[in-house]
């Protein structure tokens, strides 16, 4: 039997919080980050569950930290991939936040120097979680309507950039301890009630507005939203995303109500390299402008 070789594959790695039902359906290869708790080293997804994760977090002593995909892992899995397709693109999270493009570059370099039947695109979406997630799934959108491979990587970067995030967070020290919020910030914060609200600004996570009062959060956050530059309401889509389950339906409700609930594409949970860093309590909106 012939099997026919895919003229062009996707790769992501588990920054981009897609829903499995995604990898099996469009057969996406993925690669794993690897979470440390102390001396214990979890491949994520594979090893630790996101529900051990969290629990982890929320009772133990030890935040954790993350750890690029092992060297090997990354050069094994990027191999038969790329072996399956014509062109490979793997779509890696901000290389400002993360030396993982970094390295899916030394190694698809080195691939196709041992191998110069490969062609192998490391692609930098300067963003993280459903940003990636979206962009894949738009690209794959390309892909079925016959574009190049030059051409699904332009017009996907160009679709990334046209969306925007905001999201809170229930605890200011896991920014902190991360170094996205310095101490004072934290501490005054934390006092007085006050929840930054994030977006994802150039590779990085910026704050773009403060909400004092947790009544306040979701009315405050959709505000934001309606009033950034580009948005329109009737031609946007919202993939939601968090790490907390006990007001992720109330938030999924409140957008909703507001825009409608078919702009809702997906709403799931964030993974462990992502919530390594936010914390458990994190409820994510992540947004399309259609006028950027």
């Amino acid at each position: 039997m012939i099997i026919k070789m895919k003229k062009i594959g996707l790769m992501i790695d588990t920054s981009a919080d897609m829903p499995q039902k995604y990898i099996d359906q469009y057969d996406i290869a993925v690669v794993n980050f690897m979470v440390n708790f102390g001396d214990e080293s979890f491949i994520a997804h594979e090893e630790i569950s996101n529900e051990e994760f969290y629990k982890r977090i929320r009772e133990g002593t030890v935040h954790p930290q993350t750890a690029q995909t092992p060297y090997q892992t990354l050069y094994d899995t990027m191999l038969k991939a790329a072996k399956e397709c014509e062109t490979l693109l793997y779509y890696t999270l901000s290389s400002k936040a993360s030396g993982q493009f970094q390295t899916a570059t030394l190694i698809s370099r080195e691939l196709m120097e041992e191998n110069p039947e490969l062609d192998i695109r490391i692609v930098d979406t300067m963003a993280f979680s459903h940003y990636i997630t979206a962009t894949v799934l738009y690209a794959i959108e390309l892909i079925e309507a016959g574009e190049s491979a030059d051409d699904v990587v332009q017009k996907s970067l160009e679709y990334v950039a046209k969306w925007d995030a905001c999201f809170v967070v229930d605890d200011l020290n896991y920014l902190l301890r991360g170094g996205r919020i310095n101490k004072t910030t934290a501490v005054v914060g934390t006092m007085l009630d006050i929840k930054p609200a994030l977006t994802v600004r150039d590779g990085m996570i910026e704050t773009i507005a403060k909400i004092r009062g947790k009544k306040k959060v979701f009315s405050k956050m959709i505000d934001i939203i309606k009033h950034s530059e580009g948005f329109v309401a009737d031609k946007t889509k919202f993939m939601i995303v968090h790490s907390n389950p006990e007001e992720i339906d109330k938030f999924t409700e409140a957008i909703a109500a507001e825009f409608g609930a078919d702009k809702i594409k997906e709403v799931s949970e964030l993974g462990p390299i992502i919530g390594t860093h936010t914390g458990p309590g994190v409820l994510a909106a992540i947004y399309y402008k259609e006028n950027v």
